[in-house]
C-alpha cells in the first residue's frame, strides 16, 4: 500500500544503514528531503520509499520528458531476499507511466531485478568516478 511520508517513517529511514557497498543509499541526512518528497511502501511494515520526476534525476545527465524519473530505497534488511519485485510492482502499479531509472552501474542486483520488470539499458554516464546506467521500461 502507497502512503504519504510521515515524522515516524522518515525518522526509521534515516535511521536504515545498508553494508557497504550499498552504503551510498542511505539518507541519514534527508530528513527534509524526506518530508518533502517521498512517498512509503507499507506492508504491515515499512518496506521502502520513493520519489518521482525531478527529485529522482541524477545531475549532470540531461533527461528528456519522455519517461517519468523514479528513486526508490527498500528497508535493508529486506535487501536481497526477494521483496525487491514486489515493492517495485506495487510502485509501478501505483504510478502506471512509462518510468525511468538512474542506477550505479555495479549495482547488479538492482539492475538484474529492474531488467526482470522490463527495463532496459538506454545510456550510461559518469558523475565524477561513479558510472549510472539509464534504464527505461
Amino acid at each position: 500500500m502507497i502512503k504519504n511520508m510521515t515524522e515516524t517513517y522518515a525518522n526509521e529511514i534515516i535511521n536504515w544503514t545498508y553494508p557497504k557497498p550499498y552504503d551510498v543509499y542511505g539518507m541519514r541526512e534527508a530528513y527534509d528531503e524526506l518530508m518533502e518528497q517521498y512517498q512509503v511502501v507499507y506492508e504491515d511494515e515499512l518496506v521502502g520509499f520513493f520519489c518521482t520526476g525531478m527529485d529522482a534525476q541524477v545531475p549532470p545527465y540531461e533527461y528528456n520528458d519522455d519517461f517519468l524519473d523514479l528513486g526508490i530505497g527498500l528497508k535493508p534488511e529486506l535487501c536481497g531476499k526477494g521483496y525487491g519485485e514486489i515493492f517495485m510492482r506495487e510502485i509501478m502499479k501505483y504510478i502506471d507511466k512509462p518510468l525511468r531509472l538512474t542506477v550505479l552501474a555495479w549495482n547488479e542486483r538492482a539492475r538484474k531485478l529492474y531488467l526482470k520488470l522490463g527495463f532496459k539499458d538506454i545510456d550510461q554516464f559518469y558523475r565524477g568516478e561513479r558510472r549510472f546506467v539509464i534504464m527505461t521500461q
